[in-house]
């Protein structure tokens, strides 16, 4: 981590030296020749969570949703007190007439590392655009989002039980298409991603499991809506993506189970947003859905155990939703109301046994924030979730106080808005 560091320094330290050095008619022409445009994000927030035995756990734990295995240790995820989510450091700019490319370092306490960096196409002819490098899947509305990007302060229950923490975030290919001068919009994507993510397609890469060479997940998504005109959007998509999967499972014995198989998922998602393009964002609607069905079928592989049913079939199916409305009541100040449920569909068969259907959970979510400008946000936020565990439903109550801070040019190429709304 400290060599990064000490790397963004050398590399940006002589922008600042000249400039502080140089009348101020000549800062363009100084920049200039550093063609990236630099921004920070800070992101931090106050935490509290009134469950006895923490949130991240209960989680983990959750019947069908949950990874949780015999001795494993538990994952302490957001603490009560004081957070730094990251700080992430932005580098974007136009390479030429063809590509365009972006970069973004996050930086926790615990790590630092390359959260994306992108290439894209600028020049390609009827629609087609070509994006490589790192990136967060485009499929569905949030996935796509840096989390300061959120409306919330954390991503809807689906998302963070199916993805993880970081989402479906890898190192990829993606074509996209977009029909021009229609009286609708169309776009089509796919992308080839080599199959990396902590939950749904994950890869051991150990010496008990059989290897596979990436490329090994495919995305594919649509998104279209009706053109409404210059204060209404509206968005209806369909999203779809199946990969290899393996998992080891340590065993309440000491013994490790070794799976390997395919995970799939598929879901659809709407969004309308009306911008009545009052002062600072007053009067603006943002209404936004996503399904999610998740589905897994896993063969044992291998065993420490000599008695375990080797060949037998691990399979998973659960699902989720989240309902969204985000409305401008005043200048720069913003509300919201959530509403999340999982596990409607819950089912899981063990190697050897019968199958095995599980309750559902939900919760709850209310927020105000406050964008003083584009470059600053506070916010609250409130969450009740009921979350069904294996010794029965877990009620908790949790607490955000969060702000970002921007500094520079910083917007990333996707992105309608930044954190503030005006």
């Amino acid at each position: 981590m400290k060599r990064i560091i000490l790397s963004a320094l050398v590399a940006v330290l002589p922008v600042f030296v000249l400039a502080e050095e140089a009348p101020a008619h000549d800062l363009h022409t100084i920049l200039e020749p550093y063609n990236p445009a630099l921004g920070v994000v800070i992101d931090g927030f106050y935490y509290h969570e009134d469950s006895d035995r923490g949130l991240s756990e209960i989680k983990e734990e959750l019947p069908g949703f949950g990874h949780g295995h015999a001795e494993e240790e538990h994952d302490h995820g957001t603490e009560n007190g004081f957070n730094l989510r990251e700080v992430e450091v932005y580098v974007s700019g136009e390479v030429d007439g063809y590509f365009f490319a972006e970069a973004t370092l996050a930086f926790t306490p615990e790590e630092a590392e390359v959260e994306t960096a992108i290439f894209e196409t600028t020049a390609l002819p009827w629609g087609f655009t070509v994006k490589g490098g790192k990136f967060f899947s485009d499929f569905g509305i949030v996935n796509r989002q840096h989390p300061h990007q959120w409306s919330f302060s954390d991503q809807p229950l689906i998302y963070e039980l199916a993805l993880g923490d970081h989402g479906l975030n890898d190192i990829g290919v993606q074509g996209r298409w977009t029909l021009n001068d229609a009286p609708f919009h169309l776009t089509l994507g796919a992308e080839a991603l080599q199959g990396d993510n902590e939950q749904m397609f994950a890869y051991e890469n150990g010496d008990e499991l059989p290897a596979h060479d990436g490329p090994r997940l495919g995305i594919g998504w649509i998104k279209a809506g009706p053109d409404l005109g210059h204060h209404h959007l509206l968005q209806f998509g369909l999203f779809g993506a199946g990969g290899l999967h393996q998992e080891i499972h340590e065993e309440a014995a000491g013994t490790n189970d070794y799976f390997d198989g395919s995970s799939l998922f598929a879901g659809g998602d709407i969004l309308y947003r009306y911008s009545a393009h009052g002062e600072h964002g007053q009067g603006d609607v943002i209404l936004q859905a996503e399904y999610f069905l998740r589905d897994s079928d896993l063969d044992l592989y291998a065993s420490d155990d000599p008695g375990a049913p080797l060949g037998d079939s691990l399979t998973s199916t659960q699902d989720g939703y989240y309902l969204q409305a985000l409305y401008g009541f005043l200048p720069k100040w913003r509300g919201g109301l959530r509403w999340d449920q999982v596990g409607l569909t819950n089912e899981t068969r063990e190697p050897g046994e019968a199958a095995e259907a599980f309750g559902d959970s939900w919760r709850t979510t209310a927020m105000v924030d406050f964008s003083p400008s584009r470059s600053s946000l506070v916010r609250l936020q409130l969450n009740n979730g009921e979350y069904y565990t294996d010794t029965g439903t877990e009620n908790v109550w949790e607490c955000y106080v969060q702000v970002v801070i921007t500094l520079g040019s910083h917007r990333h190429r996707d992105e309608q808005a930044c954190s503030g709304h005006h």
